[in-house]
């Protein structure tokens, strides 16, 4: 008697840069060197339409989505809503408690999934189209990926007030305190990925999500292939394990 499982497919995202996959590791990180442009994968192999929203940083990058069609495969390399690429930049910060809350969501890469709406097992042949873009601001225009992006909803960001305390440095003792190199996701040069309008009706609840940080080099956990060993008597490095003397000096390894 033979048993079948039937999983059911659901969509995919990676972090990919020159559309080659950036190698996982543990804790879901990737490392990657300061100013380093990437891509994030879309891939959606069900045989129906998927939305995929975004947050870098841990923030919603816009209101729009990315219509994902049916067996397709993007590589998204721009926000939404302005033409620029997806750019990794590390910086230093003093390695203290007070900055721990804010390296945790540097360089914070998310992508949920939503599936299209069903009535009466019937999909929705059209659905509402978000038009209150104004024409006149942003053109539309159809790209070679054959990406699909719903325009963004504007809406007025409250302008905060900045108030500054006067203190008295000679008071302040400062000790010196080791730092860290950190890094977020920030804009880079103008990208040539152009989006057209597109309708649809998609579920409120997220299918599927996938959540990746990017991490600088310097963070990189080392791996055995990156040790290196080296001779205890003449300090030639030992470039094969099999060596059992050194072909320097002849010291047993």
């Amino acid at each position: 008697m033979y048993t079948t499982n039937l999983v059911s497919p659901q969509p995919e995202a990676f972090i990919s840069v020159k559309k080659n996959r950036v190698k996982l590791y543990e804790n879901k990180n990737h490392y990657l060197k300061s100013k380093t442009n990437f891509e994030i994968e879309l891939f959606n192999p069900t045989s129906n339409d998927v939305l995929a929203k975004i947050w870098l940083n841990n923030k919603l990058i816009s209101a729009s989505g990315i219509i994902v069609k049916a067996g397709q495969r993007v590589y998204l390399e721009r926000y939404l809503d302005t033409p620029e690429k997806f750019q990794f930049n590390t910086y230093e910060v003093d390695d203290v408690a007070e900055t721990q809350a804010a390296r945790n969501t540097n360089g914070l890469v998310k992508v949920s999934f939503f599936r299209e709406k069903m009535i009466n097992n019937l999909w929705l042949s059209s659905g509402t189209t978000y038009t209150q873009f104004p024409s006149s601001t942003l053109t539309y225009t159809t790209n070679t990926a054959g990406i699909d992006c719903f325009p963004n909803i504007v809406g007025g960001l409250p302008v905060g007030t900045i108030t500054t305390t006067a203190f008295n440095s000679k008071s302040v003792i400062t000790d010196s305190v080791a730092s860290v190199e950190t890094g977020r996701v920030g804009k880079g040069k103008k990208s040539n990925q152009d989006f057209k309008q597109a309708k649809g009706d998609f579920e409120d609840w997220s299918w599927s999500s996938f959540e990746y940080q990017l991490l600088p080099e310097s963070l990189k956990p080392l791996e055995t292939k990156d040790i290196r060993a080296y001779c205890g008597e003449c300090g030639i490095r030992i470039r094969k394990s099999s060596w059992k003397f050194c072909p320097n000096c002849g010291e047993a390894l």
